[in-house]
């Protein structure tokens, strides 16, 4: 009898020494008490804006294939255990670059799920090379949860991109920095405008339906050079859902058939997308499935701007700023339970550890700001209040090389959801943080 006492004290003890090295309770302070939040006040009043009025500007752009093989796996909806079966259409790097002769920037989306971090890391220095700081270097993707993976690290980099893949890593490095050459080596005098368009009747809240907010504008670009060639850059906030998991093809998804629609229509010679708030946002249902459903989509988004290319005025403007803000979070709340989590060198073991930031771009009357993350539709309103009283048209896109997971409203942070508990990594509070990031840097380079 003494000798299972002995034996049950000493494996509950050893139940209780992991317990309490592997999880703890849900830090839920205030905002204002946090240092992450001074830290980024602080950060905001040093932060520097470079560029302005330039002697006039010039564009280019470009797109690379993104080279796939037998052994490439499929980012998007968690581990799958095969590698891809096949493509069923291309995907590409896109690059825009702009330059008035005083600040350039290179605009970059990939059809992938996130611009992903270890690919980030090689382009980021190859591109300095060419004269590009951090600040004018703003990534995106189109968040196709059908494409090439193997880009990340750590068990929880599996999961969700397959195994690493080094070779994947550098050929997604090496046709990012190709398409960015190609693009200023292309680049001419040229103008540039903004049109935004209701697509309300094919996007919905897929976290509370039909009757929630949404974020329901294509946001447009458009960049026309004097011998009358144009690229247009779109952005929108439906999520790239329409293949499931059961077809392991790779695919571009909707945005990707969007952008050959465009280029095929005559509309333009270059179109890319950029993924806009597309954290807590869908396709609305439309009765089709899988490919159909993502063609008919593309198809349907692709007439709205076909049918408004009238409305596509461009103007001549000289005037480039930029800035990079890095960005101080909370440590990381990976929640277990309401009140328990693991802890964070669990969260930095299964993740991997990064530095995040966020980008502020002006081109003209446009304020781009790129973030880190998923970011919600329903938080893009009050910004998009804070633009429209400076007389700016603002354009948020996620995935900017960094990933934080999902940043939705604060009210919601106890839903038991994944995106407000399962994905939202770093919270309490993050959508107000998040928010006030977005509004200053609005404020910085939108004066």
């Amino acid at each position: 009898m003494k000798r299972l006492v002995k034996i049950l004290t000493w494996f509950i003890g050893v139940l209780f020494i992991l317990a309490v090295s592997l999880v703890t309770f849900t830090d839920n302070r205030p905002l204002e008490e946090s240092d992450y939040y001074a830290t980024t006040k602080r950060k905001l009043k040093a932060l520097k804006i470079g560029g302005g009025y330039g002697t006039g500007l010039k564009g280019g752009w470009s797109k690379e294939r993104i080279q796939t093989n037998a052994e490439t796996y499929i980012a998007g909806y968690g581990l799958r255990e095969d590698p891809a079966v096949g493509v069923h259409d291309s995907i590409f790097v896109r690059s825009v670059v702009l330059d008035n002769g005083r600040q350039k920037v290179a605009m970059i989306t990939m059809d992938l799920l996130i611009a992903p971090p270890l690919v980030v890391a090689q382009v980021v220095p190859a591109l300095r090379r060419l004269g590009f700081g951090r600040e004018n270097i703003y990534f995106s993707a189109t968040h196709t949860h059908s494409s090439a993976g193997g880009w990340a690290g750590g068990p929880a980099g599996r999961a969700m991109a397959g195994p690493r893949d080094e070779q994947m890593i550098r050929t997604i490095a090496a046709a990012i920095v190709r398409s960015v050459q190609q693009a200023e080596a292309t680049s001419s005098a040229c103008k540039i405008g903004f049109q935004k368009i209701n697509a309300r009747e094919y996007i919905t809240n897929r976290l509370f339906g039909e009757t929630a907010v949404v974020d329901p504008w294509l946001r447009i670009m458009k960049i026309e050079k004097a011998n009358q060639e144009s690229a247009v850059v779109v952005t929108y906030a439906a999520h790239p859902t329409d293949i499931p998991k059961s077809d392991n093809r790779i695919s571009a998804d909707y945005p990707g058939m969007l952008v050959r629609n465009l280029e095929k229509s005559g509309v333009c010679e270059f179109a890319a997308f950029f993924a806009g708030a597309v954290g807590s946002m869908r396709p609305a249902d439309n009765g089709e499935d899988a490919y159909e459903k993502a063609e008919l989509i593309a198809k349907n988004l692709a007439n709205q701007i076909i049918t408004a290319k009238g409305l596509l005025k461009t103007d001549t403007t000289s005037l480039i700023r930029t800035a990079y803000l890095p960005l101080a979070l909370h440590e990381p709340q990976l929640r277990l339970t309401k009140y328990i989590r693991v802890r964070p060198w669990v969260f930095n073991w299964l993740m991997g550890k990064q530095e995040v930031g966020m980008n502020a771009l002006r081109i003209g009357d446009m304020v781009w700001v790129g973030t880190p993350c998923d970011y919600s539709g329903m938080l893009y309103w009050s910004s998009d209040a804070v633009a429209e009283k400076l007389g700016k048209n603002l354009i948020i896109t996620s995935f900017n090389g960094g990933y934080v997971g999902y940043i939705t409203p604060d009210q919601y942070y106890d839903e038991h959801k994944m995106e407000t508990q399962e994905m939202n990594w770093f919270g309490p509070y993050n959508g107000r943080y998040f928010g006030e990031v977005v509004d200053r840097l609005v404020v910085g380079v939108g004066r």
